[in-house]
């Protein structure tokens, strides 16, 4: 074969080759070039390190950790980024991780002050962007407001006002209140608490002017709002009494409501539902007492909650998914002189992620109402 037509055959040989890198080029510069895409939504949540477990650090502004963002980055990146803000794509508990910023310099933040980061450090300093090599350029709002809380230790007495005009012996006779400082001097101080034993047994079942000790359990009543953050030890007590010669009574309540009760961020960030949504409870106590209990029942959430029975899911920082229907522990609030003496200890739980466009529907929150038990 002459010189010329064998250069040209081996030119093609080589042609398919040639086809095939520059089509492997040109897919992986397509899946690296950069693109922008703007007004993404998504939450954040801020931690503290477990060396500063006694700090609460909590976002004031956006109250619910929400940012709407514009980023930059490798543009496979930045397109699945857009499917999970858009809902297209879930957020694995790997990538919510990564949506918790700790703060790694508290100590520079003031305890009562107005403390203010930049947004767009903030969300730069996240894996779920910096793992992805995706950078953040703007963000609103620009600026997030940190508040800055201690826990503090408080030891108050405890008393026990489940039957009227009796005194009793409690062992031990005084608790330990954890509360966070700017909660204990928005309530005027440490005299604004009260913890109070409440029977976990039925009393009325017990024989008049006999002396019993029972178990009961600690709750701290207060001024305004319940704080999820208070906390109380021991969580029960041994209570000494002598039964008064007033029988108690019983009254049987149909429809008590189970409310979810948590930080409103983290109700915010999780679709959570509750089955049943109300219980049957059986209460005791005086004549008077129930009867005026009764009254508050029929006028439904017209009533202050310290009038009421109401039994709270109390959901924490430490809170998971479920895969399905799960028992959770329900805990109950009775006005003073009222005890429970049967009801369910658990309902069934399902606990998801929640899209960041998606409003809160949990079945119920816990209101705002003055003087309610932790």
């Amino acid at each position: 074969m002459p010189q010329p037509q064998r250069r040209v055959l081996d030119r093609l040989k080589v042609v398919p080759l040639t086809l095939l890198l520059t089509l492997l080029l040109w897919m992986y510069a397509d899946a690296h070039l950069t693109a922008i895409e703007n007004n993404l939504s998504f939450r954040i949540s801020v931690v503290v390190p477990p060396s500063d477990a006694n700090d609460i650090v909590q976002i004031v502004s956006p109250s619910n950790g929400e940012f709407h963002v514009n980023i930059q980055g490798p543009r496979d990146q930045v397109q699945q980024i857009r499917d999970q803000a858009d809902g297209r794509a879930i957020f694995t508990r790997d990538d919510r991780h990564n949506l918790a910023y700790v703060v790694r310099h508290i100590r520079g933040l003031k305890i009562g002050s107005k403390n203010y980061i930049s947004s767009v450090r903030v969300l730069n300093d996240l894996p779920y962007f910096r793992q992805r090599h995706v950078t953040v350029l703007s963000a609103t709002p620009a600026r997030i407001q940190i508040a800055l809380d201690q826990m503090v230790s408080i030891s108050r007495p405890i008393s026990f006002s489940a039957l009227h005009h009796v005194s009793a012996s409690i062992t031990p006779a005084v608790a330990q209140v954890q509360l966070p400082k700017s909660l204990l001097t928005s309530i005027g101080g440490e005299d604004q608490l009260r913890v109070v034993a409440q029977p976990l047994s039925d009393l009325t079942t017990l024989p008049p002017r006999t002396r019993q000790t029972i178990q009961a359990q600690l709750l701290v009543r207060y001024p305004g709002a319940v704080n999820p953050q208070v906390n109380v030890s021991p969580a029960t007590v041994l209570v000494t009494f002598t039964v008064p010669a007033e029988p108690s009574h019983k009254l049987k309540l149909g429809i008590v409501p189970v409310w979810i009760r948590g930080p409103s961020w983290l109700i915010d960030r999780y679709s959570i539902s509750i089955r049943p949504e109300t219980v049957p409870v059986t209460v005791a106590g005086s004549q008077p007492a129930l009867q005026r209990l009764g009254r508050k029942m029929l006028i439904g959430d017209l009533a202050p909650v310290r009038d009421r029975v109401v039994a709270f899911l109390n959901i924490t920082p430490s809170i998971t998914t479920t895969d399905g229907w799960v028992e959770h522990h329900i805990r109950y609030e009775l006005p003073t002189g009222v005890n429970l003496i049967d009801g369910p200890r658990t309902v069934l739980c399902k606990i998801s992620y929640r899209p960041p466009s998606m409003p809160a529907t949990a079945p119920a929150t816990t209101p705002t109402t003055p003087s309610v038990g932790q």
